[in-house]
């Protein structure tokens, strides 16, 4: 099993979430975070904001699932054809074990 925590536009969050869910991967989890990536945060005239507004959305997965998510978020998550700066990111973490807390019962 591997953890899939991507890191997109707040704007793109709902359109990654909606297509991830009609493909079958519903379970998935979104938080609103503030971050920045290699373009160490915007400058908009005398003003700079270090810290952007992204959202995470994490997810667990069977291994043999994670090519297909991962291209469902690019597709979904790309402000172009070719994306640009501020898209976000995508990590895949390997899982150890799960345990559903109401049975107790670990996979």
């Amino acid at each position: 099993m591997k953890m899939i925590k991507a890191i997109v536009r707040p704007e793109k969050a709902n359109e990654v979430l909606n297509t991830l869910c009609d493909s079958g991967y519903a379970s998935a989890t979104r938080i609103s975070i503030l971050g920045r990536g290699k373009q160490r945060g915007l400058k908009v005239g005398d003003v700079s904001y270090d810290e952007i507004p992204k959202e995470m959305i994490m997810m667990v997965a069977e291994d043999e699932h994670v090519e297909e998510i991962k291209k469902i978020i690019i597709q979904n998550a790309r402000t172009d054809k070719d994306g640009a700066f501020g898209d976000g990111k995508i990590f895949v973490i390997p899982v150890e074990k799960t345990v559903t807390i109401s049975s107790g019962k670990e996979e």
